[in-house]
């Protein structure tokens, strides 16, 4: 580890967060620590391995190794140990004084019981696969459902309760996470439920590439953050944060974790601005994956996010999320974007707004063979069903309407759009940008779906969390606002829109 250290101040990194944080205060922060603090922060790790974890009488991890640098970036004297107990290092924190904990996941429970800084690494929830189950990668999460069998964890583990909460009736319980693995690996299970990062550490990396380990679907994320007790410094807070920020920008947090997955690539560590996106095209969506880390995203919206960071040294990397996780993220994470978000009434003061960078009008559509005549709210109100995905804008519009007959089992549009196509649903409230691309898609005729009542014309925006700064907001309204005025919003929006009115 002392090596690593070594090798990150030869490469420069040091000097280059002397340049971000301000060099007087950094040169002043590191002439001594001592000025800053006369008792020694006391930092405490868990056995959570590849982020904390303890090895010949130190703590390291992803996770420790970027404290430990921030820390010492920041001029902060600190102490690490390692605990036995998470539930003990947690409550020691949470009484204080001047502690610290490491590789606490970020929630809306505990955001107002510690000070924050972070994150400093990010985990997902997956379900892998291997190559040889003949599976294809990239799932939606509906799909999974069909998957034989998924190896979890039955002690309460974040991965195991969410599937049970989507409804999977195909999990295999284990014990312990040991056993579990060990049935994915002798093919006892086809699949496993874990963070990635996790089972890389459990496998080895070596094993992960030699049996083309692939991701049927990502199904949630989680941060990491260095939590601390509420009695320390607002000052120290914000100088860790600074200090974290800059090895952010400088790609160091990268470096970290190569140390421990070697073939982690920058989708795999928080950016600065988490910035997710819904696989819902033509906005945003998987374009390519071929297991491993070959991931593409494309879409309008990606496009325009893109080129509003254009210009920008350092930027933000879009990752994949489901509408459900991501919009319940971006109601408490810091930092958080999402696109494509529907700006409505109900989620006005949600948000801060960038945008708009969409506008289309939503209907109700049905089979043309059906001979269904939706003319009016209350024509729609008496279908048998009316499809659309779950927590999606269209959804709320329902409920709020006494909708009584809504089917929101999808958790995409094109899973809702498959059950008007199967009967399932008698009819399909979506944007009409979203139908007519997956009718294109799947080589359907538009004629054989019926745009019906409209239910309205929506704004759609990249939506950010209550708790980024108001100058990130403001800069990126800016680079939107350039590009309408220059032209290049103009050519992204013909790309994809050809003849239709820009927003």
């Amino acid at each position: 580890m002392k090596r690593f250290f070594q090798k990150i101040k030869a490469r420069g990194v040091i000097l280059v967060i002397a340049t971000l944080i301000g060099l007087p205060f950094f040169l002043n922060a590191c002439s001594s620590s001592s000025s800053h603090s006369e008792t020694p922060l006391t930092v405490v790790g868990f056995e959570y391995s590849p982020n904390c974890f303890g090895s010949n009488g130190e703590v390291v991890g992803f996770d420790a190794d970027t404290a430990r640098l921030v820390l010492e970036n920041a001029g902060i004297a600190a102490e690490f140990s390692m605990s036995d107990s998470f539930t003990d290092a947690y409550q020691a924190t949470l009484n204080g004084p001047n502690r610290a904990l490491l590789s606490i996941t970020y929630t809306e429970e505990r955001k107002d019981l510690f000070k924050w800084v972070g994150p400093t690494s990010k985990g997902n929830s997956v379900i892998f696969i291997k190559a040889s189950s003949g599976i294809t990668a990239g799932l939606e999460i509906e799909a999974c459902k069909t998957i034989d069998s998924i190896a979890v964890v039955n002690k309460g583990w974040l991965e195991t309760t969410m599937l049970e909460e989507l409804g999977f009736e195909n999990l295999h319980y284990f014990d312990t996470y040991a056993q579990a693995v060990d049935a994915f690996k002798n093919d006892e299970v086809t699949a496993i439920a874990s963070d990635r990062a996790q089972l890389v550490d459990a496998v080895s990396p070596k094993y992960f590439m030699e049996e083309n380990v692939k991701v049927a679907t990502i199904y949630h994320g989680s941060y990491y953050f260095i939590a601390f007790s509420k009695d320390v410094d607002d000052q120290v807070i914000q100088r860790c944060q600074d200090a974290l920020d800059a090895l952010t920008t400088a790609g160091a947090t990268l470096d970290i974790y190569r140390e421990y997955i070697p073939y982690a690539t920058e989708f795999m560590v928080p950016s600065l601005i988490q910035l997710h996106a819904e696989n819902n095209p033509p906005y945003n969506y998987l374009a390519e994956y071929s297991g491993g880390t070959n991931i593409e995203i494309s879409g309008s919206s990606v496009d325009i996010a893109k080129e509003i960071q254009a210009q920008s040294s350092y930027k933000n990397k879009i990752s994949l999320t489901s509408w459900v996780d991501g919009y319940a993220a971006l109601q408490y994470i810091p930092n958080y974007a999402l696109l494509t978000t529907a700006r409505t009434p109900e989620r006005e003061n949600l948000f801060q707004w960038v945008g708009p960078i969409m506008a289309a009008s939503d209907h109700f559509y049905t089979l043309t063979a059906s001979n269904l005549q939706v003319a009016t709210l209350e024509q729609a109100q008496a279908l048998t069903s009316v499809a659309t995905p779950r927590g999606w804008y269209t959804h709320d519009y329902l409920s709020s309407h006494g909708f009584e007959n809504i089917l929101a089992t999808a958790y995409t549009a094109e899973e809702a759009f498959d059950q008007l196509l199967s009967g399932d649903a008698e009819a399909l409230l979506l944007p009409e940008t979203t139908v007519n691309w997956l009718c294109e898609q799947k080589g359907i005729s538009t004629a054989n779906l019926t745009a019906q009542y409209q239910s309205g014309y929506t704004e759609k925006y990249i939506a950010f969390s209550l708790n980024t700064p108001a100058s990130v907001i403001a800069e990126w309204q800016s680079k939107l606002d350039a590009m309408k005025a220059d032209g290049r919003f103009a050519a992204i929006w013909d790309k994809w829109y050809p003849g239709t009115e820009m927003p």
